[in-house]
């Protein structure tokens, strides 16, 4: 175990029990998907114990970090600031835990909008964090997407991110615009797989640009 990694599972006794112990099951599952899928499995555990650093911070707490930080906020962020508590970790992360891999550091900012350009390890440390087994326990819908990240990951996050838009338009949440962009490239990345084309939208540029 490195220096990060006892700092950061030494901060785990600063927070909620309950919040300490989601974030010891994602880091179980972000190992189990890791070594599944080929990815880095210390780097998944690193990002695994950071991405609920900021977690118990008060909506009120996250916006004064986002304006000490002067974070950009997306609509979303402003109507829901819990949003924020991912990437508002990454500069705390760098400068208190000496954690500066990019890859880790987007896992961590990207856990829970999720983003375009998500990295195999970043969709490893997304998906631990929503099937970890106290959620399935909770929401058997999410269930589908366990089965899908034993062998697809970029399956895994299509079908999660369909069931958060149902929940998000059932419910009145806002969607962030990080969240709207990662599922539309997800749905093109697997029409062009599955029809070797690419997507309406895609031809359209082309025919816009000639």
């Amino acid at each position: 175990m490195n220096d990060t990694e006892e700092l950061l599972r030494a901060a785990l006794l600063k927070v909620p029990s309950g919040l300490a112990e989601h974030v010891i099951r994602v880091v179980a599952e972000a190992r189990r998907l890791a070594a599944i899928h080929g990815v880095d499995v210390h780097a998944a555990t690193i990002a695994a114990l950071g991405h609920d650093l900021l977690r118990a911070h008060s909506d009120e707490r996250l916006l004064t970090i986002a304006a000490e930080q002067g974070y950009e906020l997306d609509p979303a962020d402003a109507l829901e600031p819990i949003l924020l508590h991912g990437p508002l970790a990454v500069p705390i992360l760098q400068e208190r835990y000496n954690v500066l891999d990019g890859d880790v550091l987007g896992a961590v900012a990207f856990h829970t909008t999720a983003n375009t350009g998500m990295t195999r390890l970043q969709q490893v440390v997304f998906i631990a964090d929503k099937i970890e087994p106290h959620k399935l326990e909770r929401h058997a819908r999410v269930r589908r997407v366990a089965e899908l990240a034993e062998t697809d990951l970029a399956a895994a996050m299509r079908e999660y991110l369909d069931y958060h838009v149902r929940v998000a338009l059932e419910s009145g949440w806002p969607l962030h615009s990080h969240t709207v962009a990662a599922r539309n490239e997800l749905l093109a990345t697997g029409r062009t797989e599955v029809t070797g084309v690419p997507s309406t939208v895609d031809e359209a540029r082309t025919y816009s640009e000639d």
